[in-house]
């Protein structure tokens, strides 16, 4: 039976050199049994939610520049500094001696006495572990439960980036764009654990063993529970945080005949639309195959139809276009860790003119006084009132109502208060 430890290493191997364009795909634990497996999984979460935030720790502890190592190298330091820093139940020696092993045993035995070096000293630079972790304290490890490792040395002493896992360049834009006071807050939100959050169709129940969110509509579901169970018994709840949620809430004043969702992922979204306007004809694209697939299942329960890439379209207007594009998810960086790390001028650029051209199509296939509703998961302005005035002033549409949302929730805060950053805004055709 194969190990967590080794299964985990692996894939940070092969990410290693490619970060920051590392994926989030779900971490394969087909060779693992279920108390490995679960380990796995904890271990490679903690890799991906803190890498720039533990390579900082390594590279203090070694004095190398980590990203410079041997890919196995460095992905055998990340994966144990990930279970020494983050994760409790695991002995330090345990973490250590299976560190060296791996290293040895995978065509690297000359570093093993710098691995076995490099660990000891991290677990020499950790003091005490305190309840509350305070951002720009340079001798403070954060963890995403509000807690910290008080560190024996300022590791983090030049700014809070790599405190909480920024990129230098995007911690820049995030102060540009907001100021440090209120970027220190979303680095600070960006390391929680988001909850999982649900709702239900109107004059429907939430389950039983859902904790009542702020919002009465939603509920938090507790740690423990078993989500499939939950989700089978249950057909009619889905997952979703009340800003996503609330962007729908800008057409409860339309009646609209012919709906498109453009770009619309598993059909969260279109499945709200159903529960809005029951009696719409609704249609969906979506460009991602393994979406478009789920998407198409999900069709079949709410009776919309799904165009596909290279098919014939729609052959008449629609009077409503949902367009939610993929954006730089900065509203939920704690959902989306790595997109920290892609959180800079190139990518935006990139976004806006993605966003641009989505725009173009669906202002292409909307019929005269209808309206678009434009919403991201975003909280860069960039991606949300420039755009809008862009479609003001070159696509002949005009606003009618708007609402941006920034992230609410921090390490160790009431979950049940916890909402997702984003931005909404419905425009009509002139």
């Amino acid at each position: 039976m194969a190990d967590a430890r080794h299964v985990v290493t692996h894939r940070i191997c092969s990410e290693f050199k490619r970060f920051p364009d590392i994926g989030m795909k779900p971490l394969d634990v087909s060779s693992l049994d279920v108390r490995e497996a679960s380990l796995a999984r904890a271990i490679d979460h903690a890799v991906h939610r803190r890498w720039i935030s533990l390579t900082t720790l390594i590279g203090h502890a070694s004095d190398r520049i980590v990203h410079k190592l041997d890919a196995p190298v460095g992905a055998t330091l990340l994966v144990a500094t990930a279970q020494l820093m983050l994760l409790d139940r695991i002995p330090d020696h345990a973490v250590i001696n299976c560190a060296v092993d791996w290293v040895r045993r995978n065509g690297h035995p000359r570093a093993t006495g710098f691995v076995n070096a490099v660990l000891r000293n991290i677990t020499r630079l950790r003091k005490e572990c305190i309840e509350i972790g305070v951002a720009g304290e340079a001798d403070h490890f954060l963890r995403s439960d509000g807690t910290a490792w008080v560190l024996n040395e300022p590791v983090y002493k030049d700014s809070i980036d790599y405190q909480t896992g920024f990129s230098r360049k995007s911690w820049g834009r995030l102060v540009k764009e907001f100021d440090e006071k209120i970027a220190t807050k979303i680095a600070v939100s960006s390391i929680a654990e988001a909850p999982i959050i649900v709702t239900v169709p109107e004059d429907n129940v939430l389950p039983a063993d859902v904790l009542p969110h702020e919002d009465p509509r939603f509920g938090v579901v507790p740690h423990g529970v078993d989500l499939a169970s939950m989700f089978f018994s249950q057909p009619s709840l889905r997952a979703q945080d009340p800003t996503s949620a609330g962007a729908l809430d800008l057409l409860r004043e339309l009646r609209p005949q012919r709906i498109l969702d453009v770009c619309a992922g598993r059909g969260t979204k279109t499945k709200q639309l159903r529960a809005l306007f029951p009696d719409a004809m609704i249609a969906a694209t979506e460009p991602n195959d393994v979406r478009r697939a789920y998407l198409e299942e999900v069709a079949t329960d709410i009776n919309a139809v799904i165009y596909s890439p290279g098919e014939d379209g729609p052959t008449e207007p629609f009077d409503l276009v949902l367009v939610d594009v993929p954006c730089s998810n900065s509203g939920v960086f704690s959902r989306r860790p790595e997109a920290r790390y892609r959180y800079d001028k190139k990518h935006m650029e990139s976004l806006v003119e993605l966003q641009q051209e989505i725009l173009q199509d669906a202002r292409s296939v909307l019929q005269n006084k209808g309206h678009i509703l434009y919403s991201t998961c975003s909280i860069d302005p960039a991606e949300n009132m420039a755009q809008v005035d862009w479609l003001v002033q070159k696509q002949r549409l005009e606003l009618v109502t708007q609402k941006s949302t920034m992230p609410s929730g921090y390490p160790g805060s009431d979950p049940t208060k916890w909402h997702d950053g984003g931005f909404a805004s419905l425009l009509q055709a002139r």
